[in-house]
């Protein structure tokens, strides 16, 4: 009866031992922005058809942050962006430890004006970020985009994000013919 027990403690230390090695680090220390302002084409962007369009800005991450503001000359943009999951789904609701706690990657941007400080409109990827479902259907949705018809303001973006390898943002303008 011993053994039994033994066995299970032992796989319950294993378990919490790796899971606390293999958490990201939450130091508490600020996380820097990296914000590029661009007023031609982002080279090596991870997004189709850049050819097509002027990058206005760019921000990449792993956790949230607030960018810097830009500006919209015209009446209409695109939000493009992608997200690298850290963890495939979410994953079991009962642990074998017998939590019921579970870890789902999430990534919020929310558009902000600048001069109101109001919040335009709040995006997220449809149908979450679970790369288990992307694998079984064959069909992997990023990037995503999202089209705004208003502009000529500032915005910036305050994005929240967790339990993700990399994320990437562009807001976009098309190019003059």
């Amino acid at each position: 009866m011993k053994i039994p027990l033994l066995i299970a403690t032992a796989l319950v230390l294993f378990i919490l031992v790796t899971g606390c090695f293999n958490q990201p680090s939450t130091s508490g220390s600020p996380a820097t922005t990296v914000v590029t302002d661009r007023t031609t084409p982002f080279p090596g962007s991870v997004f189709p058809e850049s050819s097509k369009f002027t990058t206005l800005i760019t921000v990449t991450g792993q956790s949230g942050k607030t960018s810097d503001s830009f500006s919209v000359p015209g009446g209409y943009w695109e939000l493009w962006y992608t997200a690298d999951p850290l963890i495939t789904g979410g994953q079991d609701s009962v642990s074998a430890t017998g939590s019921n706690s579970a870890l789902f990657p999430s990534l919020s941007i929310q558009i902000i004006d600048k001069n109101s400080r109001s919040v335009v409109e709040t995006v997220e990827p449809q149908g979450g970020l679970d790369k288990t479902l992307w694998v079984k259907s064959g069909l992997d949705p990023r990037p995503w985009k999202q089209k705004f018809y208003e502009g000529n303001k500032e915005y910036y973006f305050v994005v929240s994000a967790r339990h993700l390898n990399s994320y990437t943002i562009e807001a976009r303008i098309p190019k003059s013919s």
